[in-house]
């Protein structure tokens, strides 16, 4: 049996808890020398008394290992579990003693190692010990070395690898035998068959089949997230009349998955897993521009039908398969292959962290951790830290997972690429947007003269950086090779630039044209910063620069200035308001980057408040706009500003920034474990390889890697590790996808923890069948759509809600499907359905996020709520919930309270909860009352007659025809109303409410 070294869990005493953590992680022996073994070759050190190296050791270490705990494996008890080491490598390097790790922790020389961590040692404590490392670190093997019992607190055995490869997750897809049930009806297909073998078994015998009305509404949410229209609803009831129930549901299960609505709902589901969000989370919580491409990408792959491999492949190694270059535009033909890659961007970013290295390392262990649970259904973030306290899976292998990715750049404000799309549906030709605008912008310009929109006073300029023609402004800078990376986050306030040198504004050759040199500049690259105090943010910024070559300028680590090509003098420019949100009262860091590797070389830039004497008419607009956006007099105005930023913004054949992946090179890093998941404590190299647990069932976990090239644009370890995953690691991926798409059609997974198919999570409680749906997957090209048709045209798809109560009471959990579990609606299709219903909700697909109504309270929770939010128009603020922006410290509470999931964290699934708050807002909200209005309008203008406008809504609400005796019921209540002094409109207003918050609205089934 394969085994490793398992180290055991934390026992710490009642003192010394602290050091036994600290000590834990970083004094872990391998096999040492005693006496009996003397390192080989010459010792050129006598080794110190014995006795002494002892009285040292039961006083600092013994309490934490071998005397009162083992941590983390380690022992000092004697000779014996002293060369047993523990979970970490040895603390003596016998090839070179003097770079032993007990004399780095010793030493205090690094916060992270610094060992004990109560106060250094005395320096005669620490001479002492440093002697006898370098004499070898004898430990004598008779009664004078047995510091502790060393039985007392025996090593835990190693993990079981192959034990644990029987695990029913871990084992190769079985050709299942298909059951064949007594029941004929129940032979029609072999999903059927699996469950009705287990329903014979256990005497449960299954709900009737649902209504045809009942199917319609089922398959129209699941699948597109939406109820059905009138006019849908009247079309399937006359197929079902012409052609039969069967061939009527497979003609709308046909219509629903060609349908661009169904792949946005199950874009969403994705969404969840990825933890996709907009911007990078903490107190910042600065936005992610163009992420939204990356979303986009997703819903066109569901659309187009995208096969599930080519699927993962894409996100994990689109631009290594298609090989892009480097540098430069990403070809019209490649751009989905670049698109798909924003899948790591998606991580959490600090742009100011304490401490940088391990942030970046945090970086790269979310994308480790969401690999796992996404593409694997393997939980492994605790193995950053430690082995697995459930599963087979060793720290090792979670840091030889990470070496597929520790190559990957980090996020950061200016890490956009340039991608193209090619023309087509959605995607207008530069010539095409360049009328359209020229066209909208001279009606604006109309329309902001008639409104007084291009009246502005401007404020008094104010210097706040000077450039070296005014002052020889202080910079501190920083001269790169052209192949030098830049250091993680330079751009941003919080980074410590002490050791840079300082020096006067206007770096370069005095021999460049129009230069003025304070700072003679050598090489190809330079990075400078430079800092200015604000008591208040001005309204306008203005940059001065002069720069030969390409130059990118942030505000606070914000890019919001890019210059390609040489000037040969200073030219200004106004800077947008993306400038100005980045600014804050107190400190703000200037900051700037050139490259220039032939020819003259110069670069100047200069700040101040104020705006261009000849400021167009766009920038005065702007301003007038952001000072006076509740003005109706400016509603004209406002709209066609967004008709020209919605043109600005909308895909043309041409370049554009997107948020994609990108490596430092062709050569990857050394991966070490980190103990402790410390990134300034690491451990043993280890080379990239699957999880060993999985070698059993793929026969192999070491996907073949490309040689390192130096010269190339990335490493192909991310290729690897894709192609491993839907060829050798098929079988577990496809569990994985195929659980998935059964979960949502059944509201949840044959195994019901879908993130989860280790010990801690459940056992699928259909084994057999969901191995058949994960050959079925691979067998058709890994056709998730040949699948979804498979499940829905099987019976148990199709069995109602309600069934026999003795059914109830032998399977309450409805392990066995024996009937179809009705469910809660989630956040964004209640929405979706509210806006629906009421005639509200925008057609629109694809493009920047959206800005719905947000409640002033809200926004006032905010740090700076004037900027916490935007703003759209109400064509656009109603379009569906996936274009919602997707902010991380602050969402629309109505889709918060109705359990949208965090996007800190992936959630392969949501768990609806019952709250308060969600009838306040389906009451109370603004957004359901002006809703409810819309829709009592739309009834109002539809007809006049009162039965009618009854029957409409409600067949427009649960799409169904009225009950006997209901349209009645509800007349009776709009009588009441208007009784009690409200007007019909009004009164029907409040009805359309109420049927927004009964349970038939936000239930399926």
């Amino acid at each position: 049996m394969r085994r490793r070294h398992f180290a055991p869990a934390l026992r710490v005493g009642t003192t010394g808890a602290f050091a036994a953590l600290a000590l834990a992680a970083h004094l872990l022996a391998g096999e040492r020398l005693t006496d009996e073994q003397p390192a080989g070759g010459p010792q050129p050190h006598e080794a110190p008394d014995w006795s002494a190296v002892r009285d040292v050791l039961e006083r600092r270490c013994l309490e934490c290992h071998g005397g009162e705990a083992r941590q983390s494996g380690f022992a000092l008890a004697d000779a014996t579990t002293f060369a047993e080491g523990g979970g970490r490598g040895a603390v003596i390097d016998d090839r070179e003693l003097a770079a032993s790790r007990l004399l780095e922790v010793i030493e205090y020389a690094d916060p992270e190692l610094a060992m004990p961590p109560s106060g250094a040692l005395p320096a005669s404590e620490r001479d002492l010990l440093r002697a006898w490392v370098l004499a070898g670190a004898p430990w004598p093997t008779d009664a004078s070395g047995r510091l502790a019992d060393p039985g007392l607190f025996a090593a835990e055995p190693g993990i079981d690898f192959e034990a644990g490869a029987d695990w029913w997750a871990y084992r190769p897809l079985a050709a299942p035998k298909f059951p064949v049930p007594t029941d004929p009806d129940w032979r029609t297909s072999d999903i059927d068959g699996f469950v009705a073998a287990e329903l014979e078994a256990r005497g449960v015998e299954p709900a009737p089949l649902a209504a045809p009305t009942t199917l319609l509404r089922r398959a129209t949410f699941d699948l597109t997230g939406l109820p059905p229209t009138p006019d849908e609803r009247r079309a399937f009831e006359d197929d079902v009349d012409r052609r039969g129930a069967d061939a009527a549901f497979a003609a709308l299960v046909d219509r629903l998955l060609d349908s661009r609505a169904h792949a946005e709902h199950w874009a969403r589901r994705w969404l969840d897993l990825v933890r996709y969000a907009e911007t990078n989370g903490y107190e910042r919580d600065s936005q992610k521009p163009n992420m939204w491409r990356y979303r986009d990408w997703v819903v066109r792959a569901i659309e187009n039908d995208l096969p599930y491999d080519r699927f993962v492949v894409a996100q994990l190694a689109g631009e290594e398969e298609a090989r892009l270059p480097r540098d430069g535009a990403v070809p019209h033909e490649l751009s989905d292959a670049a698109l798909a890659t924003g899948y790591y961007r998606l991580v959490t970013w600090d742009d100011e962290p304490s401490d940088r290295l391990q942030a970046r390392w945090d970086e790269v262990a979310d994308v480790v951790d969401t690999t796992g649970q996404v593409f694997l259904g393997t939980t492994m973030g605790c193995c950053r830290c430690h082995d697995h306290k459930a599963d087979p899976i060793a720290q090792s292998d979670y840091y030889a997972f990470t070496a597929f990715f520790n190559n990957v750049e980090g996020f950061r404000y200016d890490g956009e690429r340039l991608v193209a799309d090619p023309p087509g549906p959605g995607v207008l030709t530069t010539e095409e947007r360049d009328a359209r605008l020229a066209e909208v912008t001279e009606l604006l310009e109309a329309e902001a003269e008639a409104s007084g929109a291009l009246e502005v006073t401007w404020e008094e300029p104010v210097t706040l950086v000077p450039d070296a023609r005014t002052a020889a402004h202080r910079w501190r800078y920083r001269q790169l090779d052209a192949i030098d990376a830049d250091p993680d986050g330079w751009q941003v306030p919080g980074y410590d630039d002490g050791a840079w040198p300082e020096g006067p504004a206007g770096f370069g050759d005095p021999s460049t044209p129009g230069s003025i040199v304070g700072t003679r500049w050598f090489t190809p690259r330079i990075l400078a910063r430079t800092t200015f105090a604000l008591d208040q943010v001005p309204r306008s910024l203005v940059l001065s620069i002069h720069q030969d070559d390409d130059a990118v300028v942030y505000l606070n680590g914000v890019p919001v200035a890019r210059f390609e090509g040489y000037v040969t003098q200073y030219v200004e420019l106004e800077l947008g308001p993306e400038a100005l949100a980045a600014l804050v009262v107190g400190r703000n860091v200037l900051a700037v980057s050139c490259l220039q590797d032939f020819g003259g070389r110069y670069l100047d830039v200069g700040l101040r408040s104020g705006t261009l004497a000849e400021a167009d008419s766009t920038a005065r607009i702007a301003r007038n706009l952001a000072e006076r956006s509740g003005d109706p007099a400016f509603a004209r105005t406002r709209e066609l500003w967004e008709q020209r930023e919605s043109l600005l913004a909308a895909a043309v054949a041409a370049p554009y920034p997107a948020q994609v992946v990108r490596e430092h090179g062709g050569t990857a890093p050394v991966q070490h474990v980190f103990g402790r998941g410390s990134a300034h404590a690491p451990g043993d190299e280890v080379a990239p390889h699957l999880p060993t647990v999985l070698g059993f069932a793929a026969t192999s976990i070491e996907p073949p890697l490309p040689s390192p090239d130096p010269s190339a644009p990335s490493t192909g370890r991310r290729l690897a590790l894709a192609n491993w995953l839907v060829t050798k690691g098929a079988f577990l991926t496809a569990r994985v996808e195929a659980n998935r798409l059964w979960q949502a059609l059944f509201g949840r997974g044959l195994c019901r923890t879908a993130g989860d198919f280790g010990r801690l999570g459940d056992l699928p409680t259909h084994p057999e069948l969901l191995d058949h749906l994960a050959q079925r997957l691979i067998d058709s090209g890994w056709d998730r759509e040949a699948v979804v048709r498979e499940i829905l045209s099987s019976r148990t798809y199709r069995l109602a809600s309600v069934g026999p109560e003795d059914s109830l009471a032998a399977d309450p959990r409805n392990d066995l499907f024996w009937r179809h579990d009705p469910r809660r609606v989630t956040a964004e299709e209640f929405r979706d359905a509210v806006l629906a219903v009421s005639g509200r909700l925008v057609d629109e697909a694809f493009g920047p996020w959206v800005y719905p109504p947000m409640d002033p309270a809200v926004l006032a929770t905010a740090s700076r709520p004037d900027e916490a939010w935007g703003e759209s128009l109400p064509d656009q603020a109603d379009r569906r919930s996936l274009y919602v922006h997707t902010k991380r410290s602050l969402r629309l509470p109505l889709l918060e309270a109705f359990d949208q999931p965090s996007p800190d964290l992936p959630c392969p699934e949501r768990f609806p909860t019952s709250v308060p708050t969600q009838a306040l807002m389906t009451l109370n909200g603004s957004f359901a009352r002006e809703a409810a209005t819309d829709f009592a309008r739309a009834l109002l203008d539809a007809t006049d007659d009162e039965r009618a406008q009854v029957a409409q809504g409600l067949e427009r609400a649960f799409a169904r025809a009225p009950h006997p005796g209901e349209v009645e019921r509800q007349l009776a209540f709009l009588d009441r109303l208007t009784e009690r002094g409200f007007g019909r409109a009004e009164a029907l207003a409040i009805w359309c409410l109420g049927l927004f918050n009964l349970n038939e609205f936000s239930t399926v089934d």
